[in-house]
């Protein structure tokens, strides 16, 4: 099968919270995480009924092995371009290619050892 993808992905296994637009205090928050993620995107895999189409505010949280002494986190809007089951794998469950329509990076104070 031919690549597709304009960008590298990387396997980054990383703690992403999503809250679904428009309706945001609706479903609440919900906890997944990356299973793969590129400048464009993110895969992730999810219990809960998402369609494609459905947009999502999105943060994950950066590990200091990858942003030094400093608390990092890429937040932004995203936007589901990608739906399918996973079979046996992780049953009920549904991966999710998302694509990241805006975002921005948020710093904290630095770690202290």
């Amino acid at each position: 099968m031919e690549e597709r993808r304009a960008t590298s992905r990387y396997n980054l296994v990383l703690p992403v919270t999503i809250r679904v637009v428009p309706n945001l205090t609706a479903v609440g928050t919900l906890l997944v995480e990356t299973r793969n993620i590129s400048t464009n995107g993110f895969y992730f895999n999810i219990a809960q009924q998402f369609t494609a189409g459905t947009q999502f505010e999105f943060s994950i949280a950066l590990p200091i092995e990858i942003t030094g002494a400093i608390r990092a986190s890429i937040s932004g809007n995203a936007r589901a371009v990608r739906v399918k089951e996973t079979g046996e794998s992780l049953p009920g469950h549904l991966g999710i290619g998302a694509l990241i329509e805006n975002y921005r990076i948020n710093r904290a104070e630095s770690v202290k050892p």
